[in-house]
């Protein structure tokens, strides 16, 4: 959090990393085709020096990046618990009994609706979208491709339904972090986004029903039987594997800490493999480092099962890092403060006040590949324009959501794009167009502020603290 401890940097000092790290990953991903990572690096970097021109110390640097790193400590052992629970679940037949009963079930016309809502059921029970793409995606991106569903759609609906299911989650650690703060009761801000993310999630419902209706129309039936057989062949399915997933559910339930959960699950997946499918350990343990390797003949099957391990998450925590620190340096030496200030100038009316905020989130996402930086930084600043206005802080923590929150999955070298392409393998720019719920939320926010929709107020002599408690 930025603290005056030197002059405030100016617009133009702070306009400088963001168009050297915009102009790096232009580059680095439409011209050379490379990952991100180094144009992150260079942009926070140049975050460094200019910081340090403007009169900023090494301490306040350093404390910067090392402050942004160590507050998300726990969610990188998340990702890097969730990459081995993939490969564990895949390997011990979890995953793939999961796609079997898919495939006897859902067809292709009605299945992304049911995805997307499944889903969002799953994130609105574990309080996590990137738990819900993880697992329950990993086996829908199977079952989509065998019913003959474009990788792509399915993707965009694994990713709307899990990011829906974690807004209206009390138990996700975005959704209480927004809400926190701002000191805005978590209930009272869920219920508030529930006016904008309920008439979203419908349009969703619809556009996913028209695809599947088209995809199926159109045709373009998968083998199923080839899936289901070699499946069948290659895996030996019991009662006992829906185990580890119901018991990582009722330990949510219970809201046991997401660490905990999903370590439950790694052991009992780990167990099952030992079982069920005839492992030694020396294939759970290499399986739980560089995970599961498919080796059925079907190059389809063998690219659907071969993913997961805790290796497969290197890439998402290096980049999670990288952009940690420059987003961290930016916002401690008062850069990001600097532009948002003059960001602030065009805020006279509600709606102009909404759409600043998202597209202040937005940039801060795209510059720093955070979603909790795009979330923490504008709901600073913006807070006395809400206050100015006589709006409710929940109006803000909704439009935070809106464009910080839901918008991260959509820029490629995000962390959370980055975890989809580890956990799926497609990425954000083919299944952004489809992941309907998260760009049509912000779009919804934006309507409901110009037509002055559910835009709470505070009442003439009642104050905000008093409102919220």
């Amino acid at each position: 959090m930025y603290k005056k401890e030197a002059p405030l940097p100016s617009i133009y000092v702070s306009l400088i990393p963001l168009l050297i790290t915009g102009l790096a990953l232009w580059v680095s991903i439409f011209v050379l085709d490379t990952q991100p990572h180094f144009a992150l690096f260079l942009g926070a970097t140049t975050a460094g020096i200019c910081a340090y021109a403007s009169g900023c110390s090494w301490e306040v640097i350093r404390e910067g990046f090392k402050g942004a790193i160590s507050r998300t400590i726990p969610a990188l052992l998340i990702l890097l618990i969730i990459g081995m629970l993939i490969g564990v679940w895949i390997s011990s037949g979890i995953v793939p009994a999961l796609m079997y009963f898919g495939f006897n079930v859902l067809t292709a016309r009605w299945f992304l609706p049911l995805i997307f809502l499944f889903c969002g059921l799953m994130s609105l029970i574990t309080g996590s979208s990137w738990t819900t793409i993880g697992t329950i995606g990993v086996a829908a991106v199977g079952v989509g491709e065998g019913l003959g569903i474009p990788v792509a759609m399915t993707a965009g609906a694994v990713v709307s339904g899990a990011f829906f299911g974690d807004k209206i989650s009390p138990m996700s650690d975005s959704t209480n972090l927004t809400s926190s703060v701002l000191g805005v009761n978590l209930f009272d801000h869920i219920r508030h986004m529930l006016y904008t993310t309920v008439p979203a999630m419908v349009l969703s419902l619809i556009a996913f029903t028209i695809l599947g209706f088209t995809v199926s129309e159109g045709g373009s039936m998968g083998d199923v039987s080839t899936y289901t057989e070699s499946i069948q062949e290659h895996f030996n399915f019991t009662f006992w594997l829906f185990i580890p997933p119901l018991a990582v559910i009722t330990l949510i339930f219970l809201k046991v800490p997401a660490i905990p959960c999903l370590i439950t699950g790694l052991i009992l997946g780990g167990v099952a493999i030992l079982l069920f499918q005839g492992g030694s350990l020396e294939q759970l343990f290499e399986t739980i480092h560089s995970g599961y390797v498919s080796n059925t003949g079907s190059q389809e099957i063998d690219a659907l099962f071969s993913r997961g391990g805790m290796e497969s998450m290197y890439n998402v925590v290096i980049l999670a890092l990288i952009s940690l620190a420059l987003g961290g340096i930016m916002d401690r030496t008062g850069m990001l403060h600097s532009i948002v200030l003059k960001l602030s100038r065009f805020v006279g009316t509600v709606g102009n006040l909404t759409v600043t905020v998202i597209f202040t989130s937005i940039l801060i996402n795209i510059f720093s590949a955070n979603q909790y930086l795009a979330v923490i930084l504008p709901g600073q600043m913006y807070e006395e324009n809400y206050r100015n206005q006589r709006l409710k802080l929940k109006n803000l923590t909704r439009t935070l959501e809106a464009g910080g929150t839901l918008t991260a999955p959509l820029i490629p070298w995000n962390s959370s794009a980055v975890f989809v392409y580890s956990a799926l393998g497609v990425s954000a720019g083919a299944y952004a167009p489809y992941a309907v719920f998260c760009w049509l939320t912000p779009l919804v926010a934006v309507v409901f502020a110009y037509a002055n929709l559910s835009m709470e107020r505070v009442p003439p002599r009642e104050t905000e603290p008093e409102d919220q408690q």
